[in-house]
């Protein structure tokens, strides 16, 4: 068995460009309809293939007419039309609705303020030009506009613009594969593992969740290589006990580990390595210790190898009501629970309670320089997709 103690830990920037070298980008790509294209990412820039609109539409709800017919109206000379049905004569004028296409023959859109029907007769008491009220060919999107940057991640609001512009399927990478191996007692690591896999099929992953596998390397060897045909191996779970913790051994034996430790609390345990090509992200059974390295470094993984960042974490500004403390050295996620713009820390030590996650809308990300915050201070709040 190989000596796999933390001796030296590696900055979380810098696990992360590890990750960028260890995991590769995707190649493998599939064409899809649009309604199940939300969340994935395009592989190739689309553009416009047909304007929008298509053709020329109201603005405002009114009244279509000959813009020429109504340069005498006012409000106590309005013009009178007759009302018409079908496209208008330059003495008609049709009713339409905003974003209804414009009759042919009408050059404008009197909107309904101004204009009153009455027994088949429609007087206009503001004069209109040509094109007021009307949006022409093309005006929202023309031919050939880029829509969406190879590299997005599609959205509802994104897709429809798509639909709209004459896209009925996109072509997206193929999500990347994720074996998910915990390691240890099945009371320790199945509900870690569990959420695991819930957070890497929403980042874009296609999880496999395995069955736990005894901490033995007898056991953990098998579990690995069955996984090597994935495009990422996420273990969670026997990487932090004693001298000689299980998975990185095997890592050791079956491949090669790049980094043996990560300077965040919780999650210090967590490594990095590659194992025939495939990249094997062990991360700490502990509850908090798993998110932490699920969020910092399980994400960042499935963003480089799905081929499209991932929405912002969001963040809010709160003032502490209580001192998050910190050691020099290490990334600290201190969880924190929000009521309005005050923070509450949360049982900082508590790593391996669920009731911590439970109560907490978040973490503070203490700097590695620094020692804590004192109560009164303002801090960044980052809030948990959990």
């Amino acid at each position: 068995m190989h000596n796999s103690a933390i001796k030296r830990v590696t900055s979380l920037a810098d696990a992360r460009r590890v990750l960028a070298d260890i995991v590769p980008a995707p190649t493998e790509t599939a064409t899809l309809p649009l309604a199940r294209g939300d969340g994935r990412v395009i592989a190739r820039d689309a553009r416009a293939t047909e304007p929008a609109p298509p053709e020329q539409r109201a603005t405002a709800a009114g009244v279509a007419v000959h813009a020429s017919a109504t340069l005498d109206a006012g409000e106590h000379t309005p013009v009178r039309l007759r009302e018409s049905a079908g496209p208008p004569d330059e003495d008609e004028a049709t009713p339409v609705s905003a974003g209804e296409p414009l009759p042919e023959g009408a050059t404008a859109v009197v909107p309904s303020a101004a204009a009153e029907t009455t027994g088949g007769e429609v007087s206009i008491t503001t004069p209109v030009t040509e094109g007021e009220h009307v949006a022409g060919v093309g005006s929202d999107i023309e031919v050939g506009d880029l829509l969406v940057p190879a590299g997005g991640r599609l959205t509802p609001a994104l897709l429809g613009t798509l639909a709209t512009a004459g896209h009925g399927n996109v072509t997206c990478y193929v999500k990347p594969t994720v074996g998910v191996v915990p390691v240890g007692r099945p009371e320790r690591v199945t509900a870690t593992g569990r959420t695991l896999a819930g957070l890497v099929a929403r980042w874009g992953g296609h999880p496999e969740a395995r069955d736990p596998v005894d901490p033995e390397s007898y056991a953990v060897r098998p579990a690995l290589q069955r996984d090597l045909t994935r495009d990422l191996i996420v273990t969670v779970g026997g990487t932090e006990a004693g001298n000689e913790s299980v998975v990185p051994g095997v890592v050791d034996t079956l491949g090669e580990r790049h980094v043996h430790g990560v300077a965040v609390a919780p999650g210090r345990a967590t490594t990095l390595g590659v194992i025939e090509g495939t990249p094997v992200l062990s991360v700490p059974g502990t509850v908090v210790g798993s998110l932490v390295a699920a969020i910092q470094l399980v994400r960042p993984a499935l963003e480089h190898g799905g081929g499209g960042a991932l929405p912002t974490i969001a963040t809010t500004e709160a003032q502490l009501d209580g001192k998050l403390a910190s050691a020099p050295g290490e990334r600290t996620f201190a969880r924190v629970a929000l009521d309005g713009e005050t923070a509450t820390p949360i049982a900082t030590g508590a790593a391996t309670q669920w009731s911590t996650v439970a109560s907490a809308d978040g973490w503070v990300a203490v700097p590695d320089a620094s020692e804590g915050y004192d109560a009164g201070e303002t801090v960044s709040v980052e809030r948990w997709e959990l």
